[in-house]
This record gives C-alpha cells, structure tokens and sequence, in this order.
C-alpha cells in the first residue's frame, strides 16, 4: 500500500524524468561543458562559465513549475507556491553570489579561483538546503526533497 509520500515521490521523479533533460540526459551535460570551453576561449572570458549554472537552473525550471503543479493538488495552491518561491529566491541568492565571486576572483590563478568559490558557495548551499527543508518540514509532513527525487531517477 502506497502512503502519500510515495505516491507524490512517484509523481515528481515522473515530472522530474519528463521535464529536466538536462538532469537526465548526459549528452546534454557535455554538450553544454563543451560549449562553454569552446565560448570561453573564442572570447577570451572566464565569464564564460558563469553560463554553466544558468543554463542548469533553467533546465530545471521547467521541472520546478511541474513541481508546483503536482504539489497543488497534494498541499494546496498557497503552501506550493511558498515552496516556489522560496526555491527561486534561494536559487538566485547562491547565483548572485557565485557571480560576484567569479568577478572578484578573476584576476586571480584558476586553483585559487575556484577553491574560493568552493569554500564559499558549499557551506552556503548546504544552509539554504538545511533551511529549506525545515521550513517545507514544518509546513507539510509528506515533504519529499529533490535530493530524494533526483536518487529515485
């Protein structure tokens, strides 16, 4: 017998499989690897890389609004769109700030580039992750995270 977490964790790891080529298609993942070589080294800009991410989230996006659209038939139409919302805010907070450090940090040797940005960026991801979940925790007991999602692909 199915509890409702299951069933919702059935649910988004379908939307998941559907909607995030990207996530699920590892061609895609090299192609996009490739071209941000190629494009970082016709321009001559380590900026260049700043469209790894970007192209991510919106890969993503597309699974995230049909997150929200299954989630409003289980939670309902506000709590899915607090959950929304603060997915986007979060996602632009550790965007705006890997942008700010890849900016600051250009000058520097590659190594120290990136180990600025790991040292950085890792703890906070892993707080935004930690609060997010404790909110969704607190506001809805069959929460399934995409970390869950992501391993049941």
């Amino acid at each position: 017998m199915r509890t409702a977490r299951d069933e919702r964790l059935h649910e988004l790891t379908l939307a998941y499989m559907d909607k995030n080529t990207l996530g699920t298609k590892m061609i895609w993942s090299m192609l996009l690897f490739i071209g941000v070589g190629i494009l970082t080294t016709l321009f001559d800009s380590s900026l260049m890389v700043l469209l790894i991410p970007a192209t991510y989230f919106l890969f993503d996006y597309r699974y995230q609004v049909e997150k929200r659209r299954i989630l409003e038939s289980y939670i309902g139409e506000e709590l899915a769109t607090k959950q929304w919302r603060f997915w986007i805010i979060y996602q632009v907070i550790l965007y705006t700030i890997f942008v700010v450090l890849m900016v600051a940090t250009m000058d520097r040797p590659f190594w120290q580039m990136w180990l600025a940005l790991m040292i950085i960026l890792i703890p906070l991801y892993a707080i935004c992750e930690r609060v997010y979940k404790k909110i969704q925790l607190r506001d809805d007991p069959d929460f399934v995270s995409d970390q869950e999602v992501y391993k049941n692909v």
